[in-house]
């Protein structure tokens, strides 16, 4: 099973929100960025949208 799930990550996520991860996380692979640094930003990215917005 991979680690990076975006399904997981954008539970709870506006549509917009989510587009903007799965978005951002194709931009890190295609500068091939290894699959744990992809997971820890896009992580960092949907915790931050839990603490700054309410949609």
């Amino acid at each position: 099973m991979p680690l990076l799930d975006l399904d997981r990550l954008s539970v709870g996520l506006s549509t917009v929100w989510a587009g903007y991860l799965r978005d951002w996380d194709r931009s890190l692979r295609s500068a091939n960025h290894p699959e744990t640094t992809r997971y820890n930003y896009l992580l960092a990215a949907a915790q931050a949208h839990d603490r700054c917005c309410w949609t």
